[in-house]
């Protein structure tokens, strides 16, 4: 599979390398690490094959329990990521999070959750 895809919240592009390593061409959105805000992003419509991600896990991380400030940084960016997935209409989405954050809700979409683990797959 390979395909034109865009990246939400690359950070430092570990998810991006291993859809790269596919054959997918990426185009990365804005993220914070680089000075970007994905709430001023709006993607053209019908142009992404798919679309990836890993919005900031904080505010659902094992961790938030240990130290209450942890998820305040960024609180909640998942409804960015669902709004950004229904504005650039791709044909595919998948969202990379913490066991705790709740799954994405795109209209028109069902979505699954996996748990995958490292070892799994490389």
């Amino acid at each position: 599979m390979s395909g034109l895809g865009l990246s939400l919240f690359p950070g430092i592009g570990l998810l991006d390398m291993a859809f790269e390593q596919e054959g997918f061409c990426l185009v990365r959105g804005p993220d914070l690490l680089w000075g970007g805000d994905v709430k001023r992003f709006r993607p053209p419509a019908g142009k992404f094959d798919g679309v990836i991600g890993g919005p900031p896990c904080q505010a659902f991380s094992a961790l938030r329990h240990i130290n209450p400030l942890v998820g305040q940084k960024h609180g909640n960016m998942i409804p960015e990521f669902e709004r950004v997935v229904s504005e650039a209409c791709p044909r595919w989405f998948v969202m990379e999070n913490v066991p705790d954050a709740p799954l994405p809700e795109v209209e028109d979409w069902h979505v699954t959750a996996r748990m995958v683990q490292d070892v799994e797959v490389g």
